[in-house]
């Protein structure tokens, strides 16, 4: 069936061009459709009972992770110009689409800063520096607000921006900072932007950057390695076309079916550009293989390379598709989706080599090139070692592995969420800066809930007792993350009791409370919920490892054992759950590589039949997964979503070159070679092309390298060395393995 199938291909190879085309130009229409989505949401795990809490939050307090914060360093603090520009400058941000709400020194609510500071616009307004540092001392001191817009030594000022709900897009959120960033240009200081909002904006601009950017250097790199091996312009264009063609069926399939473009499923293209290449490879390599041999018939030698080729990268092809279909066991929406559309990507791209490749081929007769196979030479000096000297390609892995297994116990899940960012990068510096100046810019809620019980207690959010556990709640916070801030009802009271204390009034504690609350909107911070049962202590915390979360966690929950029987303590907010999030899709991404390597051994078995083969197999694709975890150890690289996902991805990929070997090693012994001859005829033939794959695959993922957004550039570097690695092992310890090993043959 097969044979007459790519026969049909071969005599009509016009046809099939054709047909590819018009398939590519169908899943290419639906490529409008595409819609991207990079809602950090979409990474919750919503089996974590701690999301539905966050939901919870978020429908009674609104977002807590909406803030724009605007920092400022005037180069005269005393100059009267400036604050006139300033005031102007918040007057046009207000008036901007989108904008929710603004806090800033002009936001006292008890003073008119115009008439305290003169009139802004009048040239002859007396301005003196000492008047002017008392009313900076004097907004500094409210406790609701100057903590959080001006700095202690007051050469720091803030603008907290808050942004709508429906305007908290990406899209949305990218022309709203530019906006406001135009507003600042010729004003004389150093504006810093910084906040949850801004982080979110340029991790996203990095994923689409780092999307678009890199595909280009790729496919060049990949043109001048595929130039220098075949030296033929088809058999350049073959396999880029290949992938090329992909990528289109891949985002039309996605247009197609509704699934977006998301944090997770933007690199799905460049992977695809890299990974989607060695099929085509292979079948030109083999192709030049069987034409050498035979050059009288063209079409003779193509239906023999597709017949000896089609069921191996069919097999390669379903092994790299399980370890991304692994990750489909996770909870995560978006991770499950990553997993469908690179293994199908993947499929996609086997079955679009073994229709272009040869029809192509065919089509422009193009037979007879020279081919470079660069690595020959040492391949051959290995056939001939590595069977003289066996024992000693199995001991040196053997002793790194040794190694690797000493040090994996050192390896961290320990990671915050500003690992993504370099310490250089300018963005990571305004976080660091706004941290040591104003507190944290991390989202962290503290909700205390009165629950209603039997013990004829009546109590509510806003009683004076409540009130004090959220004062030595934020007395807590506060000695335990230093450079972060919190805001109460209690700052709003203290607030209250001084401006009473300016205007002479005199209304109690209790009265002011009310009157704060009753007072209280979405549009402002609400505090308190509507029916009174929960109080709020919201706060911007500096980053945190998730270690260091967990032990903060552990002290809260001691702290809520001690509160009265019908009062809970429950802490909330984006940062608790992305880094809870974190860990979970860790131990997914794991768990997934554990099922990947169960269902491709199954794979290894049944087509081999043999228990010593799949024990080889086995060995040779665990050992850099040792080796890389080791290497992580020692290099003090956490694991991360990022590193974890390179596994399950990079042993999908590893085994392929296993498979290959074994595959051409079982040709050959059905030859009636000896081992040894099987073993020297697969290391000089296959392993020219296990090589050049793996060039091409180090080198596609080793561009991602120059990625300034550290989660790619891990992602590049991890692939790239366990990759490489496994071509190392598939070349020196499975060949060894297969010749000291007792009945190490295949039926």
């Amino acid at each position: 069936m097969i044979n007459s199938f790519f026969k049909h291909i071969i005599d009509n190879p016009k046809r099939t061009l054709i047909a590819l085309f018009v398939i590519t130009i169908i899943f290419a229409s639906f490529i409008p459709k595409l819609k991207i989505d990079f809602t950090i949401e979409h990474l919750f795990s919503e089996s974590d009972p701690s999301i539905e809490e966050y939901w919870s939050f978020r429908e009674i307090f609104g977002r807590e992770d909406n803030v724009i914060t605007i920092i400022y360093k005037p180069n005269d603090i005393y100059d009267k110009s400036f604050y006139a520009d300033l005031e102007e400058i918040i007057f046009s941000i207000e008036d901007l689409n989108g904008i929710q709400g603004i806090v800033s020194i002009f936001s006292l609510s008890d003073i008119d800063l115009n008439a305290w500071l003169g009139d802004l616009n009048d040239p002859e307004s007396s301005w003196k520096e000492a008047e002017i540092r008392e009313k900076l001392s004097y907004i500094r001191g409210d406790p609701s607000v100057g903590p959080r817009v001006l700095s202690k030594d007051f050469n720091y000022g803030s603008i907290i921006v808050s942004i709508d709900n429906e305007f908290n897009n990406h899209n949305s959120r990218t022309a709203l900072l530019k906006d406001i960033k135009s507003l600042t240009i010729g004003i004389d200081a150093d504006w810093i932007y910084s906040g949850v909002s801004v982080l979110r904006t340029e991790y996203v601009g990095y994923m689409l950057r780092d999307n678009f950017l890199f595909l280009p250097p790729i496919a060049l790199l990949l043109i001048g390695i595929l130039s220098f091996i075949f030296r033929n312009r088809v058999y350049v264009f073959l396999p880029l076309l290949t992938v090329l063609i992909t990528v289109i069926w891949i985002l039309g399939f996605m247009g197609m079916t509704g699934l977006d473009i998301n944090i997770m499923t933007y690199i799905v293209p460049t992977l695809l550009f890299i990974i989607g290449i060695g099929d085509a490879i292979h079948i030109q390599a083999r192709f030049k293989e069987n034409i050498t041999i035979d050059p009288s018939d063209p079409k003779k030698a193509m239906l023999k390379t597709m017949n000896q080729m089609f069921r191996v990268i069919f097999l390669t092809s379903v092994t790299t598709s399980i370890g991304f279909l692994a990750l489909m066991t996770t909870s995560i929406e978006i991770v499950k989706e990553f997993g469908l559309e690179i293994s199908a990507g993947v499929m996609m791209a086997w079955l679009v080599s073994s229709l272009l490749v040869p029809s192509g081929i065919i089509y422009t007769k193009q037979y007879k090139t020279e081919t470079r196979f660069p690595f020959r030479s040492f391949l051959v000096w290995l056939s001939n070692t590595i069977p003289n000297k066996p024992w000693a390609f199995i001991i040196v892995p053997s002793l790194i592995v040794s190694i690797s297994l000493f040090k994996i116990k050192d390896v961290s899940t320990n990671s915050s969420l500003m690992d993504d960012l370099r310490p250089q990068n300018k963005l990571y510096q305004d976080l660091k800066l706004t941290e040591k100046y104003f507190g944290g810019v991390l989202p962290f809620e503290i909700l205390i809930k009165i629950v209603n019980n039997n013990n004829g207690l009546n109590l509510s959010a806003i009683d004076m007792e409540i009130l004090k556990l959220s004062k030595d709640l934020e007395y807590f916070l506060k000695n335990e993350l230093p450079n972060s801030r919190f805001f109460s009802l209690n700052n709003l009271l203290e607030s209250a009791k001084r401006i009473q204390k300016n205007n002479n009034e005199r209304l109690s504690d209790e009265n002011l409370i009310k009157e704060i609350v009753n007072n209280q909107s979405m549009e402002d911070l609400k505090l308190v919920s509507e029916d009174k049962s929960i109080l709020r202590l919201t706060g911007l915390i500096e980053d945190k490892t998730s270690d260091e979360m967990k032990v903060l966690y552990a002290k809260l929950d001691s702290i809520g054992s001690e509160f009265p029987e019908n009062v809970k303590l429950e802490y909330t907010g984006t940062t608790m759950v992305a880094l809870k999030t974190n860990d979970y899709l860790v131990q997914a991404l794991v768990n997934s590589l554990g099922l990947a390597l169960f269902f491709i051994s199954l794979i290894m078995a049944y087509i081999f039949r043999a228990n010593s083969i799949l024990f080889i197999s086995l060995v040779t694709n665990l050992v850099p997964i040792f080796t890389i975890l080791g290497l992580l150890a020692w290099l003090g690289i956490s694991i991360r979503p990022p590193t974890a996902m390179t596994f399950a991805v990079a042993l999908g990929i590893a085994v392929d070159d296993s498979l290959h070997f074994l595959l051409r090693y079982k040709k050959e012994l059905s030859k009636g070679m000896s081992r040894l001859e099987a073993i020297q005829s697969t290391i000089i033939n296959t392993g020219s092309a296990l090589m050049i794959t793996t060039t091409v695959l180090v080198a596609g993922f080793s561009v991602l390298l120059f990625s300034a957004f550290l989660p790619t550039y891990q992602f590049g570097l991890l692939a790239a060395a366990m990759i490489g690695t496994a071509l190392i092992c598939d070349l020196t310890l499975l060949p060894a393995l297969c010749l000291v090993l007792p009945n190490a043959k295949i039926k």
